[in-house]
């Protein structure tokens, strides 16, 4: 059974410690090896006349997909007592949000409201590169559907899908281009002309005037790099240079470490 990774923001303000401890019992059903961020009082966001909150995180490995994840956790809710108002800043026994999914952001407060951040860099310190890169922050939803747009495309979920260059850097000189490379497990599992021709007619070909452009690299044909078993004739200039600066790009979805560590 495929497992996955999640991390889910967590937060009370109506019998606080009681309702962490609960709905940490609940969550911990829906898959294995429960961790826990620090918990710390915060003051309430854009409406001010209630208690502070009780906010962390919590991170499992679960079998269950995106959706039916919170799915479930909408029904923890209810069973803690959540009761759903007009006033979505207003009081609640708990609030349980997939933030993270396979090392994917899925919540953009993540970006910016640090009750949410620091707990997510204290779990996974990996993603704190990401979680400060501005341009991904300010263009969260398509770059958000562009990771999506690739996975829904693949026959199989990808070992990692990385960002590369300048743009995902926050570096001051222009960037020419936004490069993803996707690292996946055999031949069959993509194309990368399909994907190509998914995002210009989904809109998603370019963020301003960048250009993005989408490569698919085979796990093994990178072991096979590492291992010296790939001529040169096999391993085109552009792979070596990916490689060769593999360890800076950003991390959007997957494994952080799909690589063997000769390349690194």
């Amino acid at each position: 059974m495929r497992m996955n990774s999640a991390l889910i923001g967590v937060g009370s303000n109506i019998s606080p410690e009681e309702n962490v401890v609960k709905a940490e019992k609940e969550v911990s059903l829906l898959g294995r090896s429960i961790r826990k961020s620090r918990f710390v009082y915060t003051q309430p966001l854009l409406y001010e006349k209630q208690d502070d909150f009780l906010n962390g995180v919590f991170r499992i490995e679960t079998p269950y997909e995106y959706k039916e994840l919170n799915d479930k956790l909408k029904k923890i809710e209810d069973k803690l007592g959540r009761v759903r108002t007009e006033n979505k800043c207003g009081p609640r026994t708990i609030d349980l949000d997939t933030v993270i999914y396979n090392n994917q952001v899925k919540d953009v407060d993540a970006f910016s409201r640090d009750f949410i951040k620091t707990p997510v860099i204290e779990l996974l310190p990996g993603l704190e590169d990401i979680l400060n890169c501005c341009n991904y922050k300010n263009n969260f939803e398509t770059v958000s559907g562009i990771i999506e747009k690739i996975l829904y495309l693949l026959t199989l979920p990808p070992e990692s899908v990385f960002g590369a260059g300048n743009w995902f850097c926050n570096v001051e000189s222009p960037a020419d281009s936004i490069d993803i490379f996707v690292i996946i497990e055999n031949t069959g599992n993509g194309n990368e002309e399909i994907i190509k021709r998914e995002l210009i007619s989904s809109g998603l070909s370019k963020i301003g005037s960048c250009p993005v452009h989408v490569r698919l690299f085979r796990l093994e044909q990178l072991k096979g790099l590492a291992a010296g078993k790939c001529s040169e004739a096999e391993t085109p200039d552009f792979l070596r240079s990916v490689v060769s600066q593999f360890p800076s790009y950003k991390l959007l979805y997957g494994n952080p470490r799909p690589l063997p560590e000769a390349l690194l």
